[in-house]
């Protein structure tokens, strides 16, 4: 596991330095570690799109000795892991916990660990500046699509209680254009975007980030293809890639950025969150009455 952290911290740590085919190559190494391990530069640089010598440079400009070191610590990894997809990496990590007599402690401790690490990596300034652009916006969009959408149901469920002019946007319907076109700089779009990466969210958010309106993206990793699109970024990344994992990380951080745009001015939140429950009180009372 230490080689390939270090290469990944390398990498990301490199990313914006390389050329942009040897991104080509940065992104196909990271997502496709099997393939690495098994083949040649020149059968890498053309799935990648680009050419052997892009890949040998790529080598180059993280300081390895070459292709073989690349590979060889990329193969270190498959061995040692044997990663080859998220639900995998979901269902790996729970084997250990099938016969434990501590299953709930254990397992929910490992969630509290993961939330604490990523509490950690917040930038507390940046996440300053997005709730205050939160709390000030006129309208509210939120995107997610695949797995990222629970994330962003759950993120409209909460702020519709609390504040007016939030919408949930459907990315497959017929009214994505009119919304889109309705969008402007006095509303800000929240992004969720995890891994698989869903192409119209990102197509959206570059879009929008084009025209001047406030993105906020939330991911899980510093190469997400995301944050060239958005104002504002926040990564919740984990040691080893599970969507499904990231889910409690998820909502405990949607959770407290929801209370840092109520910071900015509890008794007006207050105060929608008492209307909220006076009229859902009593139109259940009328109805069932």
């Amino acid at each position: 596991m230490e080689g390939i952290q270090t290469i990944k911290e390398t990498i990301e740590k490199c990313f914006n330095h390389l050329s942009k085919s040897q991104q080509k190559v940065a992104n196909f190494v990271l997502n496709n570690p099997t393939f690495v391990s098994v083949h040649s530069a020149a059968e890498v640089g053309e799935k990648a799109g680009t050419s052997e010598t892009t890949v040998i440079r790529f080598c180059y400009a993280l300081g390895l000795e070459g292709y073989a070191q690349l590979q060889k610590e990329i193969t270190l990894f498959v061995f040692n892991h044997a990663t080859v997809s998220s639900l995998g990496n979901y269902v790996s990590s729970k084997r250990e916990l099938f016969n434990d007599q501590c299953l709930v402690e254990k397992g929910m401790n490992k969630d509290s660990s993961r939330i604490i690490r990523i509490a950690g990596q917040v930038d507390k300034k940046l996440f300053s500046e997005a709730t205050r652009k939160l709390h000030e916006a006129k309208n509210i969009y939120i995107v997610g699509a695949g797995a990222s959408l629970f994330g962003a149901q759950w993120l409209h469920f909460t702020l519709n209680i609390l504040r007016p002019n939030v919408k949930l946007v459907q990315t497959q319907t017929s009214e994505l254009i009119r919304t889109l076109q309705e969008i402007d700089k006095q509303s800000v779009v929240i992004l969720i975007s995890l891994h698989r990466y869903f192409k119209e969210p990102i197509q959206i958010a570059e879009t929008l980030h084009e025209r001047g309106i406030t993105v906020i993206a939330i991911t899980d990793s510093r190469l997400a293809p995301i944050h060239k699109h958005c104002s504002y970024s926040f990564i919740l990344e984990q040691s080893v890639l599970s969507t499904i994992d990231l889910m409690p990380s998820l909502i405990s951080f949607l959770n407290i950025f929801v209370t840092g745009m109520m910071t900015y001015d509890p008794d007006y939140y207050n105060s929608q969150r008492v209307k909220y429950d006076d009229y859902k009180n009593s139109f259940i009372a009328d109805r069932w009455s």
